[in-house]
């Protein structure tokens, strides 16, 4: 069998007339020669055993997909839908590796239903569709055709709301504008196309706005009646609101250390009070967001349908105690780590205690937190915090211990406002980085009022729409304190989808010094900028007024930053996701510039840096790990080392490196 295989290959290789010049022939006929002699060497089974897979039972690929006929939605929609699968222009370069997208014909036939009831839910009742599957070159390759009849569209011919009740509920109803905005909607409307997929959002629309005004059993039906030919749709959208209902029974379970009574001045539900749904949604918010709870569910449990609804609310709480231990890596704090402990209950009244210590090459930190998780309402909250902290920075090295008293005002679920008043001790010295000695001290006792709010839509994993955060201190109010001086700043951010894997991310951030009192300012009050997480082609505080440091012989050594009391700062940074072709990567293009004056009449917008770079981004299950790569555009001399004319830098004066974990902003 084997030498009859053999010599069959031999006929058809001479057999073949496709040879047109000697050197042609030659090297046409040296290629077959050593397939044949592959094919039959060594005569082992294993050997041929692979031959006739290749040949006989090598398994058929879907290698291509493509949609005829389609005008409404596009090829990338219905590929979504279907069960069989592609590869991509990058996997069809893997020719060494055939695994995956077999051809399956059953799939295939229940892809066709799948695209059929796709147009069907969407208004095209009468559509077909038919497969047909080419065969490429090779006999392993399939290419599948979707060919498409959408057929005439549904039309919403007419439209009608229909209220099963009373004529005082009606009129309730009816006056409510939260209803009114339900009615108004636009999701199905007379003359266009009729969309059997909407039937569940007008739904929801209608029941979220009935349940959010009292009606706790109300019920919405869409339905929907076509002609013969499918073309022609009456719509009637069905209410029924059932009785306005009120609070009755709130039974609590689940809770371990606190009281009832404490979860439910935590969700603010009171027997008697108009059923809302929306109370009910913020309640469990509001216990969810107390330290001790780890999971919260507030429910209706099945009853008669009457104006009295019991509710339920189910709670589990966290360990009482905990620690934690956290560790990473940057650029700027090189190695950085963290342990923190906390009991979240310590006297029994739903406080929380915790004290933390975190250490880097840069800082070393440790606090205690005391915190108050209801004041006025659940939300408000107290905090007090006494800390110390060494700051080791190039220019100067500070130790400080103070004591924070924070009073937190959650506004909303994306809003909150805090004010502080922070005391605290500073022994400020300047580094000479020649001899490491520390020369001249400043130490100085802050008496400063803090005001700053919190707005953001981010959420966790996901960057989306805005992110304010403003910020107002004020030193040395009513004579306290030895230094005197208000900071302003304003963080504003702002995320732009430009496409499913593509964003444009925006930040610029300002601030402003003024005082009075003494000689100099300290350093860690003033304004900095440069940085991983700033403007990138320069190091850390580097972007700014500099001072410069001479050896003992009056040789220059380095520059060192001072800061300044203005400072301006923007970002632009356009990120694209690169999951589809490589899991888990992306890259971003980013333009960053900024500056910073020692005093605020020096401000001058034609005095910013720029740096313009690019940069890799990793999706890890800590964060985006990031390597960026950025070149300053105009820097100063002091920027690249030069003085008093003579150049004492090199190639990474001019280019900056970044690495980190977290995005940029």
């Amino acid at each position: 069998m084997r030498l009859s295989r053999q010599w069959m290959l031999l006929f058809r290789f001479f057999s073949r007339n496709d040879c047109s010049s000697g050197v042609t022939m030659f090297s046409t006929v040296t290629k077959r020669l050593f397939l044949l002699f592959f094919i039959s060497a060594a005569g082992s089974p294993a050997a041929h055993a692979s031959y006739s897979s290749l040949d006989d039972e090598t398994p058929q690929r879907v290698w291509n997909i493509r949609f005829e006929g389609n005008e409404h939605y596009s090829s990338m929609e219905l590929r979504n839908i279907i069960g069989l699968e592609a590869p991509s222009f990058f996997r069809k370069l893997r020719f060494w590796n055939r695994s995956g997208f077999d051809y399956d014909s059953r799939e295939l036939r229940r892809d066709e239903v799948r695209i059929r009831r796709f147009y069907e839910r969407r208004g095209f009742p009468n559509a077909q569709v038919r497969s047909r599957v080419e065969q490429g070159r090779r006999e392993w390759v399939r290419r599948v055709v979707f060919d498409i009849e959408e057929g005439p569209p549904s039309i919403i011919t007419s439209l009608q709301q229909i209220i099963d009740a009373d004529e005082k509920t009606i009129a309730y109803l009816e006056a409510d504008r939260h209803f009114q905005r339900a009615s108004r909607q636009r999701i199905l409307r007379e003359g266009y196309r009729h969309k059997l997929i909407l039937h569940s959002e007008l739904e929801g629309r209608y029941l979220v706005a009935m349940r959010n005004i009292g009606f706790a059993h109300s019920e919405a039906y869409v339905t929907a009646m076509l002609d013969t030919s499918g073309t022609e749709a009456e719509v009637v959208v069905t209410l029924v609101p059932g009785p306005l209902s009120f609070l009755g029974e709130i039974i609590v379970d689940g809770q371990e250390t606190v009281s009832e009574s404490v979860i439910l001045r935590q969700s603010e539900l009171k027997p008697g009070d108009r059923y809302d749904a929306r109370n009910l949604r913020r309640a469990q918010q509001q216990v969810f967001g107390h330290p001790l709870f780890r999971f919260v569910t507030v429910s209706m449990p099945p009853q008669p349908r009457d104006t009295i609804v019991d509710l339920n609310i189910r709670v589990r709480e966290h360990a009482l105690r905990s620690i934690r231990v956290q560790s990473g890596i940057g650029q700027e704090e090189i190695l950085r780590g963290s342990v923190s402990w906390q009991h979240r209950n310590p006297f029994g009244n739903a406080h929380h205690f915790s004290t933390t210590g975190r250490a880097s090459f840069l800082e070393q930190y440790v606090s205690m937190d005391y915190l108050v998780p209801y004041v006025f309402n659940p939300r408000s909250r107290i905090s007090i915090s006494p800390y110390g902290q060494r700051l080791d920075e190039r220019g100067y090295l500070l130790l400080r211990a103070g004591i924070n008293n924070n009073f937190i005002y959650q506004l909303s679920q994306v809003t909150a406002a805090t004010i502080t008043y922070e005391l605290s001790s500073n022994l400020e010295t300047i580094r000479n980085p020649i001899t490491d000695r520390m020369v001249p001290e400043q130490d100085y006792v802050i008496s400063a009022l803090k005001l700053s709010g919190y707005h953001s839509q981010v959420e966790v994993e996901q960057y989306r729409g805005w992110v304010i955060r403003p910020h107002a201190e004020f030193s040395g109010l009513l004579g306290s304190g030895t230094i005197r001086y208000n900071r302003y700043g304003l963080d504003l951010r702002r995320y732009i989808d430009i496409g499913a894997t593509t964003q444009l991310a925006v930040r610029n951030d300002g601030g402003l010094i003024t005082y009075s009192g003494l000689e100099d300012l300290p350093s860690n009050v003033r304004f900095y900028a440069g940085g991983t997480s700033s403007v990138r082609g320069w190091q850390r505080r580097e972007l700014g007024p500099k001072r410069p440091v001479l050896d003992d012989q009056g040789i220059f050594v380095e520059y060192l930053p001072v800061g300044g009391k203005a400072m301006y700062s923007f970002n632009l940074e356009l990120r694209q996701d690169m999951s589809r072709f490589v899991k888990r990567f992306g890259f971003a293009f980013f333009l960053d510039g900024g500056a910073v004056w020692e005093d605020a009449d020096q401000a001058d917008p034609g005095a910013l840096l720029f740096g313009l770079g690019a940069g890799l981004r990793y999706n890890s299950p800590l964060g985006p790990v990031r390597i960026d790569l950025a070149r300053k555009m105009n820097p100063t001399d002091e920027d690249l080392n030069i003085y008093q004319g003579v150049d004492y830098g090199g190639w990474f004066d001019r280019w900056g490196i970044h690495f980190s974990i977290g995005q940029a902003f």
